[in-house]
Parts: structure tokens; C-alpha cells; sequence
């Protein structure tokens, strides 16, 4: 459980709105008494300029951060890029929040796009990087239920608190194959990944992650939004929710979470 929004009024007054519209969206999801740390990741790639400069990334970040002070107790998110490599930046909070997404990015040059970096990176920042065995896992499939070979957890217990990471992009990776085998290898750490595309179309290949077999856990979903500029904060926090829930249940039983 995060910082109340009687916090976030007097520490950040502006945010407050979105703050509310957040809660509502935790409560309509059973979700208000969680905990999460929470993970801006965005694509940092030449052809995402002009969403960091007619500001719809720093728009996106202070909605992030509206709900992801709710469940994080230190009132912050972690922040995330990725272009031909990836990195964290530093954390955005309650009193560092304006300006934000500029001043982290200030001195990093726009790259490619590199899924798997942002993969790795992501889940080595919260400490889930060791190698991972296998285990059997029974998955359902059209045909019915099948038995696969998939990897296993390689922390030696539970983890405190999952990780909630908002991943935004704009086009396809620099390696698809790679991208694949760094998400399967993080179904084995408690990090739910959800994928949004921005753009006229939706993304297969964001789809096709979202759908992959052979994972410990299903740990992504993928949502299109298209026009960030058109996408209402409440109908945000929704859709960032969505699957949630279930995910927290999934690994809960298989012992990722306490």
C-alpha cells in the first residue's frame, strides 16, 4: 500500500485529480490495499522525439506516478529507457516530478529499439537476474492441455512485493527472437509487463509476446492505445489494470509473492 491522498495533496497538490481518478480505478479492481513497485519503462528510439518534446511523455509519467504512489510505500516509480541499449535513470516522486522526464533524458542520445535490453535491465534493477532452471508446467491450449518444459524461478523465495512494469514503444524491436527469449526468461521474476503501443496501428509482435507459450507465468498484456494525446486518464488507470489482478493471484500460488 502507497502514501495516502491526503499526502499526495500536500505534497503535490497539482497531481491530486489524477491521484483520485487512480484510486478509483484500484478500488473498481480490489486492488487498494496492494503494494507494487512501479516501473516506468519507455522507448527512447529516434522516431519517439516528438512525444518527449510536445511533452506527452512527462503527461504519461505524472499518470504513472498518481497511481503508482498508491502502491509503492515510498511514493516514487522507478524510471526506465530504452534505445539501442537500456538503463535506469532515477526514481520520479512527489517532489521531483516536474520536469521530470526531460531532466533524466537530458544527456542520453536517441537509439534503436531494444526490447531485450529493456527486458534485462528491468528485471537485474530489482534483483530477479539469476539464471533460471526449468520446470514442467501444464498449459491450455486449443486442443486441449499440453505439458512444456518452461523455466523456473531462481530466487530462493518469495519476493516482499511484485513489480508493475508500464512499457511503452512505437515500433517493433531490433531483435524479435531476442525480445522473446528475455521476456520468457523474466516470467521466472514477479514483474507483470504491460505493453502499450502508441500509433495509427496496433503492434503484432506486442500481441505475440502478450500470447507466448513456454513461460512460468503469463506476465505481459498488451494494450494499444494509439493517440496518447486522446487517451483520458481514467480510461489509463483501466487499462493499466486490466489482467492485474489475475496476475497477482497467478503468482501468489506459484510462490513468486508473499
Amino acid at each position: 500500500m502507497g502514501i495516502s491522498l491526503n499526502k499526495i495533496e500536500e505534497k503535490a497538490p497539482e497531481l491530486i485529480n489524477l491521484a483520485k481518478k487512480a484510486q478509483f480505478s484500484l478500488s473498481k479492481h480490489d486492488l487498494v490495499d496492494t503494494k507494487a513497485k512501479v516501473a516506468l519503462v519507455l522507448d527512447y528510439s529516434g522516431s519517439m522525439n516528438r512525444q518527449y518534446k510536445n511533452g506527452s511523455m512527462q503527461k504519461l509519467a505524472e499518470e504513472v506516478l498518481a497511481l503508482g504512489a498508491q502502491l509503492d510505500d515510498d511514493g516514487e516509480i522507478d524510471f526506465f529507457v530504452f534505445d539501442s541499449g537500456a538503463a535506469h535513470l532515477g526514481e520520479i516522486n512527489l517532489d521531483n516530478y516536474k520536469g521530470s522526464v526531460d531532466r533524466l533524458t537530458g544527456s542520453r542520445r536517441m537509439g534503436t529499439t531494444n526490447y531485450a535490453a529493456a527486458f534485462d535491465t528491468v528485471r537485474s534493477h530489482y534483483g530477479f537476474a539469476g539464471a533460471a532452471g526449468t520446470a514442467t508446467v501444464e498449459k491450455k491450449g486449443f486442443f486441449g492441455k499440453k505439458t512444456v518444459v518452461a523455466p523456473a524461478p531462481s530466487q530462493s523465495g518469495p519476493a516482499d512485493q511484485p513489480v508493475f512494469a508500464i512499457f511503452l514503444t512505437d515500433g517493433a524491436p531490433d531483435s524479435k527472437p531476442a525480445a522473446v527469449k528475455a521476456l520468457t526468461a523474466a516470467s521466472t521474476a514477479p514483474i507483470f509487463w504491460k505493453f502499450l503501443s502508441i500509433g495509427n496501428e496496433s503492434m503484432d509482435f506486442l500481441q505475440k509476446l502478450d500470447d507466448l507459450d513456454d513461460r512460468f507465468v503469463d506476465n505481459a498484456d498488451y494494450k494499444p492505445v494509439g493517440n496518447l494525446e486522446d487517451l483520458t486518464p481514467a480510461k489509463l488507470f483501466d487499462m493499466l489494470l486490466d489482467e492485474y489482478p489475475s496476475w497477482i493471484a497467478e503468482v501468489r500460488a506459484k510462490g513468486l509473492i508473499r
